[in-house]
């Protein structure tokens, strides 16, 4: 019985700096990809209205909002060198469409659509630089992403995300870290829902 108390109270000893095995992360990262592929119609100028047939219409999609990869996870480190876990990444994409007449004059009341992406990404991560306040390591992570809206579309696409270089900083418990990778999702060619997006992500990281 002394024993195991003595182990018990040496193991939590071992932790009570920041040195443990178990890591847990909350962060956001860029949605560069998402800005370039959903963004406002180009507002379209007509010189002369009048011209155009009197039921003209034409579809505008204005006022997109994103929320960036807002991302948590865990990992357990096996090794000095391998770690492995997984994130749960959730972003939106909100924007509205309204059909507009020669006039520029709204012909009904705009919709508003939402988008929801998750990604379900168990990983690996591999550290090559570890000192009392910097941490240097790489990683690959492949699960799935499930894609929903607002008008109950619902699909899953397999994703795969590179971690090509991470820098955390810090002593004790609490880190920061700094990301530079890429999150893909698609289904084929026609369907392709991040493309090196996530290329910048920074974290609030806790270790015991």
């Amino acid at each position: 019985m002394v024993l195991t108390i003595l182990s018990a109270a040496a193991a939590a000893a071992a932790g009570s700096d920041g040195s443990g095995r178990h890591q847990v992360r909350l962060g956001w990262g860029d949605m560069l990809f998402e800005t370039l592929a959903f963004h406002p119609s180009a507002t379209l100028q007509y010189p002369n209205p009048e011209a155009l047939p009197a039921d003209f219409s034409s579809d505008q999609r204005h006022d997109y909002g994103y929320t960036g990869h807002i991302f948590a996870g865990y990992y357990h480190r096996l090794t000095k060198v391998v770690s492995v876990g997984g994130d749960l990444d959730f972003e939106g994409i909100f924007w509205k469409e309204t059909t507009f007449d020669r006039y520029r004059v709204p012909t009904g009341p705009s919709k508003s659509v939402r988008n929801y992406n998750l990604t379900i990404l168990p990983g690996v991560q591999l550290t090559y630089l570890d000192t009392e306040w910097v941490r240097m390591y790489s990683g690959i992570g492949a699960g799935i992403l499930l894609a929903m809206d607002n008008d109950g579309g619902f699909e899953v696409a397999p994703a795969l995300n590179l971690n090509l270089v991470s820098v955390q900083v810090g002593k004790g418990h609490w880190y920061g870290a700094l990301e530079l990778g890429m999150l893909n999702a698609l289904l084929g060619a026609s369907k392709v829902y991040m493309a090196g997006s996530r290329l910048v992500s920074v974290s609030l990281n806790y270790k015991w």
